[in-house]
């Protein structure tokens, strides 16, 4: 049974489209967030506690929007995963089961040694990564400028007086 030419086309072309969606790298889930919620709000929390003036990363839902963007970046979410496994060596170290276990002077310490560790090793880049996503988040919510007397920035109320011509003097 000969092929036609219209099957020999539509077989090449199904078996190509085949060989594309199997080549096709896929997007992989995010260990981390989902898995580990407390290990991660335990950090931030040593990263940014409350104080009398601030109410602390984890009470302004810090851990929360966190979560969210190393689920949303696949880089990060490969950050976090390396960098709870180191966490969780630290902590079984420290006599604990977990980081989120630990004491907080132990846990202080950990987060020092991460602080510490040599530039562009997984703790420190982990470190820096979540001290600046930590501070970004926090201080964009208003309720921890109440120690700043910070009265928060003049839009969208605006300037009052910006019809009028310059004061001079």
């Amino acid at each position: 049974m000969p092929f036609t030419r219209r099957q020999v086309l539509t077989l090449t072309g199904a078996s190509l489209l085949l060989s594309l969606l199997t080549w096709w790298p896929r997007r992989e889930t995010p260990l981390v967030p989902a898995s580990r919620p407390d290990e991660l709000s335990a950090w931030i929390d040593t990263l940014l506690p409350a104080e009398t003036d601030f109410p602390g990363a984890v009470a302004l839902g810090v851990g929360e929007r966190m979560a969210a963007a190393i689920a949303r970046e696949p880089a990060y979410a490969r950050l976090t995963a390396a960098a709870m496994g180191w966490l969780a060596a630290r902590a079984r170290e420290a006599g604990g089961t977990t980081f989120a276990a630990l004491p907080e002077a132990r846990r202080v310490d950990i987060v020092a040694a991460a602080a510490a560790s040599p530039e562009g090793s997984t703790p420190r880049t982990f470190f820096q990564a979540t001290l600046d996503d930590a501070l970004f988040h926090a201080y964009a919510d208003a309720r921890a400028w109440t120690g700043l007397t910070y009265a928060g920035p003049p839009q969208p109320i605006g300037f009052p007086d910006q019809a009028a011509a310059p004061k001079s003097g």
